[in-house]
């Protein structure tokens, strides 16, 4: 930039409105202060080479009759050369003087300098034959110098020295000048006017976008912002308003959550306080009674402890920059260490847990959060299931990854509850789940691991019946340089019925 531009902006200050209106400004006005200055350079110089032209044929032609009557040897005498001379003198407001080889003056239609010599590097060229020129627009005069030559051109007898005057043209200039600085200040009004009208109206689009996000300082807004059809601003305005549509699901999703995270907390609370205060009302209670409720009580503790341990879970995968401890692991080992744990609760559920093994897969990953998100898909397919079904565990490899299938062969998803069921407590039967001890929070968690490693968890339902979920993990952990899980969401889909 400029150092002009940049002493411009150090005084009106740094912002967008002074950078927009500066540059209009300066598109608007410049490239016609430029073209008018170059107009009235090339007119000048157009109109002197013109009069220049003009006077050298007028002094050629005078030249030829000076010789041709023998002028130069009787420089008076002639009245008729002489009423040329004097009307040439007239004609351009100036002087004409003829010059011998000697540099001796021979005339002077002033008759002032008749005798005398002249000496001067534009006289020499006369005599040598050129025919020169010099224009001093300080003194407002052109001397045009023209040699007068003998026959056929070869000998250099005399010099005519012609001066005219340029007031002529210095006041047509002046003129156009004084028009030309008129123009360029009623431009420059207008410029000014449409620069500070444009700019408001393109400033006033990005103040209403800044109040919009000083709003969200106070709270959502309620209204999404609307501003005129550029471009430009049509896509800030989009975006605004895609990330404020953002906050407000995350901020409902946020209520519901702590809403959910309460009913959960306080079912279990409310069964245990009832139980104990029907043996507290109670004299003499039955030892088989006692014990039933003392059961139950303990059934609504663990079920408590399993809530809060899941949530705790949930947190520290939430948490931003949370560390995992990648090592290389055997998934083929940990799946059949995860199937040997849930084994028990198949056999109770009388559900065959199936695993095959297509590849040996060693990968870098945290062995600990992984398992979790496993067992907590492979058990959702045994708790969701029918008598006498199976569950198929299926470990695979691609290039750069390694796959985990878990297919069930239960009732499947509702199509209506696939885009849901990786939201925290949500369950397709809410009755079911309770029956079976679910806390709406094993999907949630399985899907928080899979994406802190950078991979990809999906569920669709099966043609033959059952649901089957897909799971992508990198063999390889890339150490994220910035927060991408929102990228996997597309493909995140699945279900919760733990």
């Amino acid at each position: 930039m400029p150092d002009f531009l940049r002493k411009i902006r150090s005084v009106i200050g740094r912002s967008l409105r002074a950078d927009l209106f500066l540059i209009i400004c300066i598109i608007g006005v410049l490239p016609c202060a430029i073209l008018g200055f170059v107009f009235l350079k090339v007119y000048e110089k157009q109109t002197i080479d013109s009069r220049i032209r003009q006077i050298q044929n007028q002094c050629l032609i005078i030249s030829n009759h000076l010789y041709l009557n023998g002028y130069t040897d009787a420089p008076s005498g002639n009245e008729v050369l002489d009423s040329e001379l004097e009307q040439l003198s007239v004609l351009y407001d100036g002087r004409v003087m003829l010059i011998a080889p000697d540099l001796k003056i021979t005339k002077d239609t002033y008759s002032l300098s008749e005798g005398k010599y002249m000496v001067s590097p534009e006289v020499e060229r006369g005599f040598s034959g050129e025919s020169t020129s010099v224009y001093d627009g300080g003194e407002h005069y052109i001397e045009v110098i023209t040699p007068i030559t003998g026959r056929d051109n070869e000998e250099v007898i005399g010099v005519m020295l012609t001066g005219a005057s340029t007031e002529q043209i210095d006041s047509t200039l002046s003129l156009l000048r004084k028009v030309y600085t008129v123009v360029m200040l009623a431009l420059a009004s207008v410029v000014l006017g449409v620069a500070f009208i444009v700019t408001a109206r393109i400033v006033g689009q990005f103040r209403r976008l800044s109040e919009s996000v000083e709003n969200l300082k106070e709270g959502f807004a309620e209204e999404k912002i609307e501003v005129f059809d550029y471009k430009e601003t049509e896509r800030i305005k989009e975006a605004f308003n895609q990330v404020l549509a953002r906050m407000r699901r995350v901020d409902e999703t946020r209520g519901e959550f702590v809403a959910n995270v309460s009913h959960e907390l306080k079912t279990p609370i409310t069964s245990i306080k009832i139980l104990a205060e029907s043996l507290i009302s109670q004299d003499d209670v039955p030892n088989e009674i006692y014990r039933e409720f003392m059961n139950d009580i303990v059934a609504e503790v663990d079920r408590e402890d399993k809530i809060i341990n899941d949530l705790l879970s949930l947190v520290k995968m939430d948490r931003t920059g949370v560390n995992l401890q990648i090592e290389k692991t055997d998934i083929d080992l940990m799946l059949e260490g995860i199937i040997k744990r849930l084994t028990p609760i198949a056999e109770k559920e009388k559900v065959d847990i199936i695993f095959e093994t297509r590849r040996q897969v060693i990968a870098e990953v945290d062995d600990t959060k992984l398992s979790l998100a496993f067992t907590n898909i492979i058990e959702n397919g045994i708790k969701y299931n029918h008598e006498l079904g199976s569950v198929k565990v299926v470990l695979d490899s691609e290039p750069m990854m390694f796959t985990v299938s878990v297919e069930d062969t239960g009732p499947g998803i509702p199509e209506e509850d696939l885009p849901h069921i990786f939201e925290r407590f949500y369950r397709v039967d809410k009755s079911h789940s309770r029956e079976i001890g679910g806390t709406g929070l094993g999907l949630a968690i399985a899907r928080a691991a899979v994406l802190m490693h950078k991979g990809a968890i999906k569920a669709e339902n099966r043609p033959e019946g059952g649901a089957r979920f897909d799971v992508k993990i990198p063999l390889s952990y890339i150490i994220p340089t910035e927060d991408a899980t929102s990228e996997n969401t597309a493909e995140d889909k699945g279900r919760e019925r733990t």
